[in-house]
């Protein structure tokens, strides 16, 4: 678990673009360098970010319609600035909004984000009940970090959810992109890469490898570099997968799915629901 304290300093740009642009201090726009796994540059010049489409309450079609889909008890993962947890909060819902960054979760402390969970994506104990919907928004499927990370995760996340329940994320499919850097929006709380976890369905080691290399070939990680007021942080990898890749990684650890939505730039919204 992560200790959460009052007015936590920012560790890197994005945490202080975010406590700034909170704070009505802005300087200026966020700045996102992507780099491939290789580390070379995805696009001549870094994409512009204003932190303002952290806390909007204007919603894109695809996160727009995952709330609309919402049912139950709420597991906001990756909540950042906490703009989908207060929305669902608006509507009645009981939600939980959880996030590795003190930064945020002061944040939404302030916005008046009632329930707050502190944890690292991979590190956190599993809830003394499960919810009814798990959600990952703003190409929230990324947060995993990697194929292998999307594969742990789908094992860890069987546990958090009710027999009933469901998990809906949105990812963007650039497995045709030229430009993988024409990307709209990430996350604060991205999570590091971890290693695969054990499939939850029993398959032969071809079955396995089978998955792997076809996920590989279309699924991408991107190394961003958030660089904010003349300061630049750390890489963080952020994993853009295909519906196709999605669905066939859920079917082996454990789920059904469908993909719900689907624009012709590639964002799309999944609803995955246990096996």
């Amino acid at each position: 678990m992560i200790e959460v304290v009052e007015n936590p300093l920012p560790q890197d740009p994005l945490e202080q673009a975010l406590w700034d642009w909170h704070r009505g201090q802005a300087r200026g726009s966020l700045l996102l360098h992507a780099y491939s796994a290789e580390g070379m540059p995805l696009a001549e010049e870094p994409q512009v970010v204003s932190p303002e489409v952290f806390f909007t309450q204007e919603l894109p079609e695809v996160e727009a319609l995952a709330l609309e889909l919402c049912r139950g008890r709420v597991l906001d993962i990756g909540a950042g600035t906490g703009r989908h947890s207060l929305l669902l909060q608006e509507e009645g819902f009981a939600v939980a909004a959880l996030d590795r960054s003190p930064v945020a979760l002061q944040i939404m402390a302030e916005r008046g984000v009632r329930c707050r969970i502190a944890a690292e994506l991979f590190r956190w104990a599993e809830p003394e009940e499960p919810f009814d919907t798990l959600l990952l928004l703003m190409n929230g499927a990324g947060l995993v970090g990697s194929l292998a990370g999307l594969e742990r995760f789908l094992t860890l996340a069987r546990h958090w959810v009710q027999p009933t329940g469901q998990l809906l994320l949105d990812s963007t499919d650039l497995s045709d992109a030229d430009d993988p850097a024409d990307l709209r929006q990430v996350e604060s709380s991205a999570a590091p890469s971890p290693e695969p976890a054990v499939p939850a369905h029993s398959e032969t080691e071809d079955d396995v490898k089978d998955l792997k290399a076809a996920g590989e070939a279309k699924a991408k990680v991107v190394n961003f570099v958030a660089e904010y007021n003349g300061q630049r942080g750390d890489p963080f990898p952020w994993l853009f997968v295909d519906p196709e890749t999605l669905l066939r990684y859920a079917h082996a650890n454990g789920w059904q799915g469908q993909i719900l939505y689907q624009e012709p730039e590639g964002a799309f919204l999944a609803r995955l629901t246990p096996l």
